[in-house]
């Protein structure tokens, strides 16, 4: 999809409240349209093939977001009608979401027509395991090791990841660093790995995330009520 096009659907499928001025300047905001009245809604986990950044840049506007086309492979269907073995959607980063770097991910999709689109920031990690996909963590990972866990996020669960799930290098680590930069809760030190083990089950993903979500506890409502 052109530059062109692209900036033309944000600004048709926003609300009258998404676009205003500010001092003369065009702000430009794309809300999530609501699952079931703008098309199918989707929910798989994919792999990536490809992460390409949209230039959304226009005259005397500002784009809200930073948007990528990303085209994915269906790992595991989950929920709608499969288009395809592959699927091709737009997809909007926040500054603190980094969607476009994990290989795996858990992806709520929704239908504007011909075009698909990544429910907003509704996208979660995934790693392989023995028996299907999990999250690495909890959810909500606090900002300290010495902090509780969210009491209402889903459980953490042991997890065998396949292959093992290496995230750092512990010789790179001073003592404190080992106690500080990894959780214990869902870290663990394995000779120079460190070393996920623990999780959240791609079932219990999904419930969780369309719980946490108004517009896709409407559009799922079989999963919100075995999120209960």
């Amino acid at each position: 999809m052109s530059r062109i096009a692209v900036l033309a659907a944000l600004i048709m499928t926003a609300m009258p409240s998404d676009v205003f001025a500010m001092d003369e300047i065009s702000v430009v905001m794309k809300n999530s349209s609501e699952p079931g009245e703008s098309g199918e809604l989707f929910v798989f986990v994919g792999e990536q093939l490809s992460y390409e950044l949209l230039d959304l840049s226009c005259d005397a506007c500002l784009v809200f977001d930073t948007w990528h086309s990303a085209r994915y492979s269906v790992a595991k269907w989950i929920h709608g009608v499969q288009p395809g073995n592959e699927l091709t959607f737009s997809v909007a980063e926040h500054s603190s979401i980094r969607f476009g770097h994990s290989r795996y991910s858990l992806v709520f999709v929704e239908a504007y027509d011909d075009d698909l689109s990544l429910v907003k920031y509704q996208q979660v990690p995934v790693y392989p395991t023995e028996d299907g996909f999990a999250s690495c963590g909890p959810l909500d990972r606090p900002g300290d090791v010495s902090k509780p866990l969210n009491p209402e996020g889903p459980e953490l669960r042991d997890i065998v990841y396949s292959p093992k799930l290496v995230v750092d290098d512990a010789r790179r680590l001073s003592a404190f660093g080992r106690n500080r930069a990894y959780d214990p809760r869902w870290h663990h030190i394995d000779g120079n790995d460190v070393v996920c083990r623990r999780g959240i089950p791609l079932e219990a993903l999904v419930a969780a995330k369309v719980r946490r979500h108004e517009m896709l506890r409407r559009a799922l409502p079989e999963f919100a009520e075995a999120a209960q």
